[in-house]
């Protein structure tokens, strides 16, 4: 019997999806055998399937923010915003191909000549995260197949039925489906994938442990490309602050976006000792404003949950550790619901009109807050007020 591989949505534990975990050998032999006719067609063809892509995209971009939404558990606005992003990301990269890949021919020694071409590297694996389940990936995937390479892609097994409305997408689009192939599964299916012979590079995006991992595997194949976009430990120096509202709004909005899912999300704020107060008072009042909510909720709100409920024990064990350590809270990291990964103390309004914990003060993955009089003690927690001494 085949496994396969459910997706749920985080704002309400409901089951969204469903499909058939793939095989990662089976995927790299299909693209294998689909690149000869991809790198036989013109860049011109390859460029304007492209663009076919984009309008796909464009007709069905209600249906993709919705599925978005409710499968990484962000909030309607953000999913549009990502849609769009998918989009755009044609353009630019048709503008970035040309601009590094022109065709040179130059003149050398005893009357001969030079020419520079560029080629495909071939079959390229990408593994994509969850954060941003149709945006990051297909900035691997577009300007892979416009330079004639051929992509298997698995999707985040936390973002898989977003993942496979992508490809759908790209076939849609007139490109074939041994161009572009789909692979469903979890860290086995990315293993083997990352492990195949048959690939010619990996293009990853996710945690900095696991690209450390792949980054020592791959040190003994230099023929394969390997690129790495990997999350941060991030943080914000306010120091001399003449507008502490000005400031605040910028490390909120970058503290909790996303609910704070983002390899660019402030972790820890330092400040000035004996300076924080006012900057401190105008961060809370801000977060005070905030509203955590389901995807569709009325008002809209800023964020969601977290991705999922280990997630959600995992921050509530850090935000201990920091107390542990002598970390003062700022505000609490409450969890109202604990079959939900909801974080903070908050009222939520549903979608549906059925009332639920409703609400402000939202803690997400880089929120739990707390002063502390050292940061290097944590260095991979969630944000922390600091002052320095």
């Amino acid at each position: 019997m085949t496994a396969k591989l459910v997706s749920t949505e985080p704002a309400t534990g409901a089951e969204l999806w469903s499909g058939e975990v793939g095989d990662a050998a089976h995927e790299v032999a299909a693209a294998r055998a689909g690149l000869a006719a991809w790198v036989a067609h013109s860049v011109a063809f390859r460029t304007e399937t492209m663009r076919r892509f984009a309008n796909v995209v464009r007709s069905k971009e209600a249906a993709f923010a919705d599925l978005i939404a409710r499968e990484a558990g962000k909030p309607l606005w953000e999913a549009k915003t990502e849609v769009g992003a998918v989009i755009n990301k044609v353009e630019i990269s048709i503008g970035a191909y040309g601009e590094r890949t022109p065709r040179r021919r130059l003149e050398a020694a005893l009357g001969s000549k030079v020419s520079v071409r560029h080629k495909p590297h071939g079959v390229l694996a990408v593994l994509g995260p969850y954060n941003f389940p149709a945006h990051l990936p297909n900035g691997h995937i577009v300007p892979a197949l416009i330079a004639g390479n051929t992509v298997v892609f698995k999707p985040s097994e936390k973002t898989p039925a977003s993942g496979a409305f992508l490809v759908d997408c790209f076939h849609e689009a007139g490109v074939p489906k041994d161009v572009l192939r789909l692979l469903i599964g979890g860290p086995d299916e990315g293993r083997a994938l990352a492990a195949d012979d048959g690939i010619d590079g990996l293009l990853f995006t996710g945690s900095a442990r696991v690209g450390e991992a792949l980054h020592r595997q791959f040190a003994e194949t230099p023929h394969k490309i390997l690129a790495l976009e990997l999350g941060g430990n991030n943080p914000i120096v306010a120091w001399d602050v003449k507008e502490p509202a000005v400031a605040a709004a910028i490390i909120v909005q970058s503290a909790f976006l996303s609910a704070g899912q983002r390899c660019t999300a402030c972790r820890r704020l330092i400040v000035e000792d004996g300076k924080e107060r006012p900057l401190l008072d105008a961060i809370t009042k801000l977060m005070d404003r905030l509203i955590v909510g389901e995807p569709h909720a009325t008002p809209e709100p800023f964020m969601g949950p977290v991705i999922d409920l280990i997630t959600a024990d995992i921050l509530q064990d850090r935000f201990l550790g920091l107390m542990m350590k002598g970390g003062m809270p700022i505000r609490r990291l409450d969890r109202p619901d604990e079959e939900l990964p909801y974080l903070g103390r908050c009222e939520r309004a549903s979608s549906t009109g059925t009332s639920r914990p409703t609400g402000r003060r939202p803690m997400p993955r880089s929120a739990a807050w707390a002063r502390a009089a050292i940061i290097d003690q944590a260095p991979s927690t969630p944000p922390i007020i600091a002052p320095i001494r």
